[in-house]
């Protein structure tokens, strides 16, 4: 069912593209010979008034079909106004950037009905203080739940994150102990951050973290969790016979514990069981830390947001990712992020399948990234793809003379070769993760 979902969700996001050039192709009042899922080989076709619609056998995009998109194309008797070579240049813009901007706002929508429907967070109570850091110096004890910051209501661990980071100096924060409300104050030090890009930030430090429940939420394949059989929801009740409160207790043993086999108590359905695990090691020297493989639950606590906060929401998190895959690129091409990283059709469906099965947030989430990937893709500057078409559209706009199809016929053949090797090295990559 999964893998059924994975499908569903890149067939729709192919549609969703390829819609949008169709839509603005009329609007613009460009006729459109064929529209496509997929490439090669018609497997279905049906033609609807002047369009032909149809399903072809190679599921990696679409197309629409334009008519004379170049002016040497042969013409088509009555449709001499539908040429899209002879629209203007803002009309040519608009259609081939209408793919990529349906692509964005799809994701922004998807993202939406994610934060209406419901998103995991973590509740806002503390686990731990660390000694002598701003938490503890503002008097904050395990177990304080936040209830306010500065005024400002504050319903999950992630919305205290986000409010601290928006202040500096000093504030109010509003805690819940003991069934007695009371004001405390806070400083926060601030300090670097390294984001998944590698890139450094300093942020608000208050040497608190949340409460967690020390459950299994994901495993990283073939690390020594998931060799040993642990598996998702699974609860840690003791390592090494020292007795597991929350997920912070997990990572501070498991990171003392670089190469040294743990012995874990486990709790599945009710169920105690032991296991042994070595945590691999991270790093040289005295800054080795070890790792199992597991990551925490998403959260004990649901949130569900009005629509128009959700539409917010929704924009922001589209803009932040949309942000976050171009850095990622340029890291990709400079060689600060691994080749291996690229991924293909098979570890999209995967990883789609994965997230569905993961719940309604996590499918719709994910499938949004792809979407926003999509976009991202089709507006870099390579021949064959939406960015390239503008680029050259936008030279002979400026230069005030057309590119010779010579030069154009060239552009494509150089496009296709460059999407051609990274196809091949994505699924090189996918067949890798597949086999090993």
């Amino acid at each position: 069912m999964s893998i059924l979902l994975a499908i569903v969700a890149l067939g729709v996001l192919i549609l969703v593209h390829e819609l949008g050039h169709y839509l603005a192709a009329k609007a613009c009042g460009v006729y459109v010979e064929r529209f496509s899922i997929g490439f090669g080989p018609k497997l279905l076709s049906k033609t609807k008034g002047d369009t032909e619609y149809c399903i072809s056998a190679i599921p990696l995009g679409g197309y629409v079909k334009l008519h004379r998109m170049v002016e040497e194309e042969e013409p088509i008797a009555g449709k001499e106004d539908g040429a899209f070579f002879s629209k203007p240049y803002y009309k040519k813009i608009i259609v081939i950037s209408a793919g990529v901007f349906f692509n964005v706002l799809f994701a922004v929508l998807l993202l939406s009905i994610a934060f209406t429907a419901g998103y995991k967070a973590h509740s806002p109570v503390v686990g731990t203080v660390a000694e002598g850091k701003a938490g503890d110096r503002g008097g904050f004890l395990a177990g304080d739940r936040i209830k306010d910051v500065g005024g400002e209501s504050i319903r999950s661990w992630e919305g205290f994150i986000t409010a601290i980071n928006e202040r500096r100096g000093e504030f109010s924060v509003g805690v819940e102990r003991n069934g007695n409300n009371i004001i405390l104050n806070l400083i926060p030090d601030e300090t670097e951050y390294t984001n998944p890009l590698g890139e450094k930030g300093m942020i608000a430090d208050t040497g608190m973290s949340a409460y967690i429940e020390p459950v299994v939420g994901g495993l990283t394949p073939g690390y020594p969790a998931e060799k040993a059989g642990i598996e998702k929801d699974d609860r840690f009740v003791s390592i090494n016979g020292e007795q597991v409160r929350d997920w912070d207790d997990v990572v501070k043993i498991v990171r003392a514990n670089p190469g040294v086999p743990l012995e874990l108590v486990m709790e599945r359905q009710g169920t105690e069981y032991s296991v042994t695990a070595t945590p691999e090691t991270s790093g040289e020297g005295a800054e080795a830390i070890g790792m199992l493989g597991i990551i925490s639950s998403d959260g004990d606590i649901t949130l569900r947001e009005a629509p128009w906060t959700a539409l917010g929401l929704g924009t922001e998190r589209t803009v932040y990712m949309a942000g976050l895959i171009y850095k990622g690129i340029g890291q990709l091409i400079s060689g600060k992020v691994s080749r291996e990283n690229i991924g293909g059709p098979i570890l999209i469906v995967q990883e789609t399948a994965n997230s569905a099965k993961d719940g309604l947030e996590r499918y719709l989430t994910f499938t949004a990234f792809i979407s926003i990937n999509l976009a991202v893709l089709n507006l870099l500057p390579v021949p064959i793809l939406d960015g390239g078409y503008v680029v050259m559209y936008t030279y002979e706009r400026i230069m005030r003379r057309k590119i010779s199809p010579a030069v154009q016929k060239a552009g494509m053949m150089v496009g296709m070769a460059l999407l051609g090797v990274l196809m091949v090295f994505a699924f090189y990559n996918d067949i890798m993760r597949f086999i090993f």
